[in-house]
């Protein structure tokens, strides 16, 4: 069993607002990292001009690109029509570049004063499909604000994970702007872990600890960080343009040591539990009895548990990692015990998850999106007592060693 474990998780040695009318577009699809197909974006800004990357990537062996037709559209708010002669199809010209069924795509636009909304359009031509991606411009919650964007120097495209890692080589390029350098200051990533929905109490954020190195570099200067953080980068030249970064280890989002993994146990274990998971001196014996003795002695059982209940660790990396890795978010405390929402309902202040119940009932989930540091995003679960039964039921169904998907 212990080696097993080993060789599944370590890598090398793993509310007011909500009132308010939702988009009729169904966009759960974001949120399946097994969809037929996977699209991320980057976007700069400055005035009203506007560069848009987008990383569309093929996730099934049953599609091709030919499949596909893709646009986007501009709106005034998520409960507007298209406005006329704002879309244009995406081809062969905008193509920037491409790996191994992903492709890269780069457009760009102005904008009118009221449009809020980018909408992109995704037709599966083949089997009569249209999905929806929308990109909020400017709300009073987000709001797009730097003209740079963070470049992988090998290959010279964004960088559309939500994080790099220190052994990722990087630089800083002007998308619309002219920036000659930029600063960056990190603080350690310590920002604390979602509590349950049930529970309302106020969460007490940890004192920010900042990081003693600052660095400093020119527009297209690559460069590696040495320490994980999470970094704010400053545009010299305009001090308003301010991008937030989340810097990890090299292993992330696996592990390289048993007290990383422990730690997202903490939504499936008592405080006792946890606790002597903690304080443990050997926290991969305690790691690997916690699973044995609480989750299932059956070593296939408890092997499936670890395999599924760590996958969607790292899936919550891609899906919701801000200025903290995404297992540690709201949302991605409620896709760690739920797993993807049946559908997803969004406008400018407010995001809808709906879940199925074995019962054939319904749960709902429902996000304030808040501005966060440093230009990020950040979506708070609205809590009430409702949810302790359901939520301690799922938790229940995972300590007994059945997978929620």
């Amino acid at each position: 069993m212990r080696n097993l474990i080993i060789a599944i998780l370590m890598l090398g040695t793993v509310a007011t607002s909500a009132q308010s009318r939702m988009s009729s577009a169904e966009t759960s699809y974001l949120y399946d990292m097994d969809h037929e197909f996977l699209i991320d974006h980057r976007i700069a800004t400055e005035g009203n001009s506007y560069k848009v990357y987008l990383r569309f990537r093929l996730n099934s062996g049953m599609v091709k690109i030919s499949d596909y037709d893709i646009g986007y559209d501009l709106r005034n708010s998520y409960i507007d029509e298209k406005l006329l002669n704002s879309g244009a199809k995406l081809d062969t010209s905008h193509i920037v570049g491409n790996g191994f069924r992903e492709f890269f795509y780069a457009f760009e636009f102005e904008k009118e004063e009221d449009q809020n909304l980018l909408v992109i359009q995704i037709d599966n031509i083949a089997k009569n499909r249209r999905y929806l991606k929308d990109i909020a411009l400017s709300t009073k919650s987000s709001a797009i604000s730097q003209p740079f964007l963070i470049f992988d120097a090998e290959t010279d495209l964004p960088v559309f994970d939500p994080y790099v890692s220190t052994d990722a080589r990087i630089k800083i390029k002007n998308v619309v702007g002219s920036s000659s350098s930029f600063s960056m200051t990190g603080r350690e990533n310590n920002a604390p872990i979602a509590i349950p929905p049930f529970d309302d109490a106020t969460v007490n954020e940890l004192a920010e600890i900042r990081l003693d190195t600052v660095y400093g570099v020119k527009a297209d200067e690559e460069f590696q960080f040495s320490n994980p953080g999470f970094y704010e980068v400053t545009d010299n030249d305009d001090p308003t343009s301010v991008m937030g970064l989340l810097v990890t280890d090299s292993y992330f989002p696996y592990y390289s040591q048993y007290a990383d993994m422990i730690m997202p146990l903490i939504y499936i274990s008592t405080n006792q539990e946890f606790n002597v998971l903690l304080a443990a001196d050997d926290q991969k014996s305690k790691f690997e009895s916690f699973v044995l003795n609480t989750i299932s002695s059956n070593t296939n059982i408890a092997q499936e548990f670890i395999k599924y209940y760590y996958r969607r660790l790292r899936k919550s990396a891609q899906l919701f990692s801000t200025s903290a890795e995404g297992w540690k978010t709201d949302r991605g405390m409620v896709y760690q015990v739920y797993g993807d929402p049946a559908q997803v309902f969004r406008n400018e202040n407010t995001e809808l998850w709906v879940y199925s119940l074995e019962n054939g009932g319904r749960t709902r989930f429902i996000f304030d999106i808040l501005p966060g540091p440093a230009g990020t995003t950040q979506y708070k679960l609205i809590r009430g007592k409702k949810y302790r039964e359901g939520w301690m039921n799922a938790v229940t169904r995972w300590r007994s060693g059945r997978i929620i998907e």
